[in-house]
């Protein structure tokens, strides 16, 4: 009786062994894969023409107004940020200027409104309407992109002047905006604009 007990006790601890080999060794079920995230996609909402007058435009005024020195009867006025808070919404407004870069990059993005790309600022504006500029942004991406990075280089350089406060840095970096944004549009927007104007 003992013997018998014995034995199936061994063959149990036998069974027990192997099959606890054997699970070791089975190669492990792979780790369920991670769902890979969606392409991101973008909607285009404001034409090229909106965000330079709603974002750009005002966002680079801001820069360029935030630092002077005029000399007046009263003597010489300096105009600076004077609080935290000013310097701070003017950093805010840097960053604006440089997210718009992005916006404007966006090669889905149309020019101008249906109705405004064959209008011009003036009938005998010396530039060129929506549609030509657009025509000629896509004929030539890569340096529509230059010029935008060039503009947001200069407008994290504003960001940096702003938080550190920087009264010369601020005035130095409205230089480079002012550079960046004319060096653009004497390129897409009035490339004919010497042509236009009566020699003395």
């Amino acid at each position: 009786m003992l013997n018998r007990l014995m034995l199936v006790a061994f063959t149990g601890f036998v069974v027990a062994v192997v099959g606890s080999q054997t699970a070791c060794s089975a190669p492990a079920a792979p780790p369920p894969t991670a769902e890979k995230p969606a392409t991101a996609s973008f909607t285009p909402v404001g034409t090229v023409k909106q965000i330079m007058k709603g974002v750009v435009d005002p966002t680079s005024a801001a820069i360029w107004n935030a630092v002077s020195t005029e000399s007046g009867p009263k003597g010489v006025i300096e105009k600076a940020p004077k609080t935290d808070e000013d310097w701070a919404q003017l950093e805010h407004s840097a960053l604006m200027l440089a997210e718009a870069t992005n916006l404007l990059k966006m090669p889905e993005r149309k020019m101008a409104l249906a109705e405004e790309m064959d209008a011009k600022t003036a009938a005998d504006a010396p530039e060129l309407t929506p549609r030509q500029i657009e025509q000629k942004v896509n004929k030539d991406r890569d340096g529509w992109g230059k010029k935008a990075d060039a503009l947001r280089e200069a407008a994290v350089k504003a960001m940096a002047a702003a938080k550190a406060h920087d009264k010369d840095g601020i005035m130095n970096v409205g230089e480079a905006i002012d550079n960046a944004c004319e060096q653009c549009h004497v390129v897409y927007w009035y490339p004919d604009e010497k042509k236009a104007t009566p020699k003395s």
